[in-house]
């Protein structure tokens, strides 16, 4: 199975932001404004993947607010899914095989790691060497959308 296919059927984005609202609505605290703020940033990068916003416009005006308020205040991301990231989730993409086994904390700290490491290239106002910023934004879109998966699987 190549990569694209693979990847589609993953999950559509369009189903998984619509799961992604009807949860939200029935949580509270931290898991919510954490959800609403997965949402939002997903949104976001997907202007860059349909080529309505360049990915440092989009990456500037991402958020990590309510996803360090949370970690600050001790929450514990086994109530947003206690179960570790397994092959069912992942369902054959191989670029999603390193992370079989990982918590839902893991996957969080993982994207929003690669969320302030993009922020900070574009305040820095240079990319390194062989690094293409459009490629790192589709791969955080898509591992944002693997951990939406891994939640409401």
């Amino acid at each position: 199975m190549d990569f694209t296919a693979a990847f589609q059927a993953l999950t559509t984005t369009e189903k998984m932001v619509k799961t992604v609202d009807s949860v939200i609505k029935n949580t509270k605290g931290h898991k919510r404004a954490l959800l609403r703020e997965l949402k939002e940033n997903l949104n976001l990068l997907l202007l860059v993947r349909n080529n309505h916003f360049s990915a440092g416009q989009v990456i500037a005006k991402l958020r990590t607010k309510n996803y360090l308020a949370a970690s600050d205040a001790g929450f514990n991301f086994k109530l947003v899914k206690r179960s570790l990231l397994r092959e069912k989730t992942i369902r054959g993409v191989p670029q999603f095989r390193r992370y079989l086994n990982w918590s839902t904390e893991k996957l969080f700290e993982n994207i929003y790691l690669k969320i302030k490491q993009l922020q900070s290239i574009i305040e820095l106002g240079t990319n390194p060497p062989n690094f293409d910023l459009s490629i790192r934004v589709e791969n955080l879109t898509r591992l944002m959308i693997l951990l939406l998966n891994h939640i409401y699987s």
